[in-house]
């Protein structure tokens, strides 16, 4: 759960989402509040989704074949794409396919994310960079 939207992760993998969606973090390509939940229809063709973090205004998705997507509020880079701009759709993070990181689990803070990969390394994702430890 977000600040002011929520995000459901059904036993089929897929997403929904409510809430307020100032930054994109509904997913749904725009900036339209929605009152009920609506599924995440670009992720549908992708395969499931295992796992999902919200930080206050982004979420992130990690996908059954280790692929983390994130959208909404951009700002710090704490979507992962080294870019401060919203994404009002889940894009893929970039950096772990071109290093083939297959992440097991994700966490959203107010200003970073983390995510385990299935090597058990954690990368950070804060205010300037995504780090790898």
């Amino acid at each position: 759960m977000g600040l002011n939207f929520t995000v459901f992760l059904t036993r089929q993998g897929q997403l929904y989402t409510c809430g307020s969606n100032t930054h994109g973090q509904l997913g749904h390509g725009d900036t339209l509040d929605r009152p009920t939940p609506k599924i995440i229809e670009l992720l549908e063709g992708i395969g499931p989704v295992v796992q999902i973090a919200a930080g206050p205004s982004y979420v992130l998705a990690v996908t059954d074949n280790g692929v983390v997507y994130s959208f909404g509020y951009g700002s710090n880079f704490c979507l992962g794409h080294g870019e401060q701009h919203d994404e009002f759709q889940p894009r893929a993070i970039q950096t772990f396919r071109r290093k083939d990181i297959h992440v097991v689990h994700v966490s959203a803070g107010d200003e970073h994310a983390v995510a385990l990969d299935s090597s058990g390394f954690v990368s950070l994702c804060a205010q300037y960079e995504l780090v790898f430890h």
